[in-house]
């Protein structure tokens, strides 16, 4: 009978561990997720300023690709262009034409500059955790991420290309 017992704690005690270790790490997952989701909620904020496109302009910004398709105009300050990921300074800003042929902003693009481009190493670290969506393009030497602070995104808001673009 006693050991009856003393299973049936052993039992209870290895099933609440369990539920309180499995508990932690859920809540690990959403601090991440909530730090990535404040970087971008920061970098919007310190951009937003660009849905004036003659700012963007005025400030040395100059379009760098012609349209693209589910991408957009990439507007690149040359200056910014760097081995270095600044959160609240992109390389490139995104734009498309709207009804009126007036420049619309929908997003923002980091590009890191390295030397090698046979050698790139790992992608930089830029959003806390790793749900930013790096590529790399041997072309340019660079590593570049998307993200899509105006126009939402229904493949995420760190996919390369979006759906929702379309030439007007």
């Amino acid at each position: 009978m006693k050991n009856n017992k003393n299973y049936r704690w052993t039992a209870i005690l290895l099933i609440t561990c369990t539920l309180v270790n499995f508990g932690c790490e859920e809540e690990d997952e959403g601090a991440t997720k909530m730090v990535w989701e404040q970087e971008v909620e920061q970098a919007k904020a310190a951009t937003m300023k660009y849905t004036d496109f003659d700012l963007a302009e005025s400030e040395g910004f100059i379009d760098v690709s012609g349209y693209v398709p589910q991408m957009g105009h990439h507007y690149l300050l040359p200056a910014r262009v760097d081995g270095t990921f600044e959160l609240e300074k992109p390389e490139i800003l995104l734009y498309v034409p709207d009804a009126d042929g007036n420049m619309e902003f929908i997003g923002i693009e980091y590009a890191i500059q390295v030397e090698d481009a046979n050698n790139p190493g790992t992608p930089p670290e830029g959003f806390t955790g790793s749900d930013d969506e790096w590529h790399f393009r041997e072309d340019l030497a660079q590593w570049q991420l998307h993200v899509w602070t105006v126009k939402p995104n229904t493949d995420g808001i760190f996919a390369p290309l979006n759906p929702a673009i379309t030439f007007n």
